[in-house]
C-alpha cells in the first residue's frame, strides 16, 4: 500500500502494489474469495484491522490503497475507522467512484485510492478536509508512492526508474512487472521499491492484479513467508439488455439526431466539402494550392497550421494576453511546480498544447494534482496560462488590406459558456437534459463531475460547468456582428496594429463588458489565430449552412487578396506543393499526439 503501478496492455490492465509495514504488525491473511453486495471479490485481509489495501471483483473493478494524500500529515491519536475498512466499503459498492463521493470520511486518516472501474482509471484522495476525484489516462502507465514514507526527491527517483523501465521493454507481462516491483532501485534499502528500514519498516508483500475482458487474477507474494498465492475470478459477461442500457441507448440516439439535424455539429470535413471547388479555383488563380502563405508574414505558415502559440504571443504586447509560460513534456514535475511558483502562477490555471486546434486538450487546472496529471499525459510542448475570469468571451475577425492604414472587423461571435441556472427543484443533470446543446456534452460532464451533477441549485443561482468558450465543449456561438461600430473597430485596429505584420485572423478575447473593450480596458487576448481562422459567427444556430458557405467564401476571398498583395509588395514566394503537403502531413501527425 506504499508503492503502486498501473500498466495497460493489449490484453488487459495490471495494478501492482508493494505493502510496507511496521515489524510489529501481524501478517496479513492470504487472499481469498469473498461475496459482498452480489459480487465475488478477491483480496488479502489485514489481520489486525480487518480491512484490506488491494482488491478486485467479478465485474472487472480493481482498486488499491495508499496511505496519505498530497503531503505527509501528522497522525491523530485515534480515528473513527481504519482506511482499510473504508477501502472495502468503496470497492464493494456498485459504483465505487460514486460511493466515494457520498461516503462520510470525517475523522478518517488521509489516503489515496487508485480505482479502475468501468474502464476508467481514477485517483481518489481524502486529504483530511475534502475529497479529490481525478480522472487519469488509462492508456498510459502510472506510478504512485505514499507521501507518508517518501520525500519528493525519492518519489521523483521512483518515477525515473519506472519511466526508464517502461521505455526499455515493450512486451511487459505479470512476471516482468513483479520483477520490477521486487528489484527496482539503486541499492538503497531505505528507498528502493523493496525497503528494509531495519526494525522499523519493511516491504512485507507484493500484490498484482490483472484484469482482462474474461477474468481477473490476483497474485500475492508473501515476502516474509516466501510464499506465492494466485486466485482468479471469471468476469461476468451479462448479455441481457438492462433498463439502464436501454436508457443509455435512448440518449445516444437523441445525441445522434441532434447532430444530424443541426449542421453546426457536422464533422468539419463534411461542412467544407462543397467549398473545396472554390479553394481549387483560388489556387488556380494564384498558381499555388497554398495561396494563403503570405497573409501574415511573421507567423509560421501564416497561422494556417503548425504555428506555435508561444511564438505568436511573443509578437503581442504582454499587457494584452494572460501571463503564459512554455512547458516541455519531459520536465520533472517538481521542477515544473517550482518554476510556476517562482513565476507567480496561482491556481486555477489554463493548460493547452503549444500547437493545437479547435480546443483539443485545453483544460482548466484547479490544483496541483490536475497539473501533475496534465503534465503526465502530455506528449508535446504545452502552455500554462493564468485563468482569466471575465465572463464575456468573443471571437473578433479582423483583417487589414496591405497598404491601407486602417483595418476592419468582418464578424463577431459571442461565446456563451456551458452553464445552468437553478430553479430550487431540479438537479444539475436534469437542467442539462433540457438543452440539446448540453445533452451532447453529458458523457464528458458525467466523467468530470460525477455525483455533483445530482446537486440541486437554489433558484436563480448560475453555475458555469465549462468556463471557456469552446464550441466542441458546449459553448453556444452567437452572431454578434451587429456590435460592430466605429469605436470598437478603432479599438481592435489599434490593438492589432501592435502585432507586427498581422493582416488576417481572429482574436479570441475575454473581457468585462463591451463598453470597456471599446476603450481597450479590462480585456485579455486568449488566442490570436491566423490564416486558418474560421469566421465562427457562422455557427450561430439561427444561420443556415448556405449562410455559412457564403461567409467562408467571403473570408477566403479576403485571405486570397491579402496574401497575393503581400507576396507582390514584399517579394515573398507562395508556398509550393511539396512544402505545403509536408506541412499538412506533419500537422496531421501532430494532431494524433494530442488527440
Amino acid at each position: 500500500m506504499c508503492t503502486v503501478t498501473f500498466i495497460p496492455s493489449n490484453s488487459g490492465i495490471h495494478i501492482t502494489s508493494n505493502r510496507d509495514e511496521h515489524a510489529t504488525r501481524s501478517r496479513a491473511i492470504r487472499p481469498k474469495k469473498y461475496v459482498t453486495n452480489g459480487y465475488e471479490l478477491i483480496y488479502p485481509k489485514d489481520e489486525d484491522g480487518g480491512g484490506s489495501w488491494i482488491a478486485t471483483k467479478t465485474n472487472g473493478d480493481a482498486a488499491v490503497l495508499l496511505n496519505g494524500a498530497f503531503i505527509k500529515h501528522i497522525p491523530a491519536l485515534s480515528y473513527r475507522k481504519s482506511r482499510g475498512l473504508i477501502f472495502l466499503e468503496v470497492i464493494q459498492a456498485n459504483e465505487p467512484a460514486g460511493h466515494f463521493k457520498t461516503i462520510d470520511l470525517e475523522n478518517i486518516a488521509p489516503f489515496t485510492l487508485v480505482l479502475y472501474s468501468g474502464g476508467q482509471l481514477r485517483t481518489l484522495r481524502w486529504d483530511g478536509l475534502r475529497k479529490h476525484n481525478l480522472l487519469m489516462d488509462e492508456s498510459i502507465p502510472h506510478i504512485w508512492s505514499s507521501v507518508t514514507l517518501y520525500e519528493q526527491e525519492i518519489v521523483n527517483d521512483r518515477e525515473r526508474w519506472f519511466k526508464t523501465w517502461i521505455e526499455s521493454d515493450q512486451e511487459l507481462n505479470k512476471d516482468k512487472i513483479l520483477h520490477f516491483h521486487r528489484f527496482a532501485g539503486n541499492g538503497d534499502p531505505e528507498n528502493d521499491l523493496i525497503i528494509d528500514r531495519k526494525s522499523k519498516l519493511s516491504t512485507v508483500s507484493i500484490t498484482s492484479v490483472f484484469v482482462s475482458s474474461f477474468s481477473t487474477c490476483l497474485t500475492y507474494l508473501d515476502l516474509k513467508a516466501n510464499q506465492k498465492y494466485v486466485v482468479s475470478l471469471s468476469c461476468r459477461q451479462d448479455k441481457i439488455v438492462t433498463d439502464g442500457q436501454l436508457y443509455k441507448i435512448g440518449w445516444a440516439t437523441k445525441r445522434l439526431l441532434i447532430k444530424t439535424f443541426n449542421w453546426e455539429y457536422w464533422p468539419f470535413q463534411l461542412v467544407y466539402i462543397p467549398m473545396y471547388v472554390y479553394w481549387f479555383w483560388l489556387s488556380f488563380k494564384a498558381r499555388s494550392f497554398f495561396f494563403f502563405s503570405a497573409a501574415n508574414p511573421l507567423i509560421e505558415n501564416s497561422g494556417f497550421a503548425l504555428e506555435r502559440k508561444s511564438k505568436i504571443y511573443d509578437t503581442i504586447p504582454k499587457a494584452y494576453y494572460p501571463k503564459t509560460t512554455l512547458i516541455e513534456p519531459d520536465i520533472e514535475i517538481a521542477q515544473l511546480e517550482k518554476m510556476l511558483e517562482k513565476d507567480g502562477f496561482n491556481f486555477p490555471l489554463i493548460a493547452k498544447p503549444d500547437i493545437g486546434e479547435r480546443g483539443v486538450k485545453v483544460k482548466i487546472l484547479h490544483h496541483a494534482e490536475d497539473l501533475r496529471a496534465y503534465k503526465t499525459e502530455s506528449k508535446v510542448d504545452f502552455l500554462i496560462q493564468d485563468f482569466i475570469d471575465y465572463e464575456q468571451e468573443a471571437g473578433i475577425f479582423y483583417y487589414r488590406i496591405p497598404g491601407e492604414k486602417r483595418g476592419h472587423i468582418s464578424g463577431i461571435v459571442g461565446k456563451e459558456f456551458l452553464a445552468v441556472t437553478g430553479n430550487g427543484r431540479s438537479t444539475i443533470i436534469t437542467l442539462l437534459q433540457q438543452e440539446d446543446r448540453y445533452i451532447l456534452q453529458l458523457p464528458v460532464l458525467k466523467t468530470l463531475y460525477g455525483n455533483f451533477l445530482q446537486t440541486i441549485l437554489p433558484e436563480g443561482v448560475r453555475h458555469i460547468l465549462v468556463p471557456y468558450g469552446n464550441h466542441s465543449r458546449g459553448s453556444k456561438f452567437t452572431d454578434l456582428s451587429h456590435k460592430i461600430n466605429e469605436e470598437l473597430v478603432n479599438a481592435i485596429d489599434h490593438i492589432c496594429s501592435k502585432v507586427p505584420e498581422f493582416y488576417f485572423g481572429r482574436l479570441d478575447i475575454k473581457f468585462k463588458n463591451w463598453e470597456d473593450l471599446s476603450k481597450e480596458k479590462n480585456f485579455s487576448i486568449i488566442e490570436l489565430n491566423g490564416a486558418g481562422s474560421e469566421p465562427t459567427h457562422i455557427y450561430d444556430p439561427k444561420h443556415s449552412i448556405f449562410f455559412a458557405w457564403k461567409e467562408i467564401i467571403r473570408h477566403w476571398d479576403l485571405l486570397f487578396k491579402i496574401s497575393r498583395m503581400n507576396a507582390r509588395r514584399k517579394g515573398l514566394r507562395l508556398m509550393g506543393t511539396t512544402e505545403g503537403m509536408k506541412m499538412l502531413r506533419d500537422h496531421t501527425e501532430h494532431l494524433k499526439l494530442i488527440a
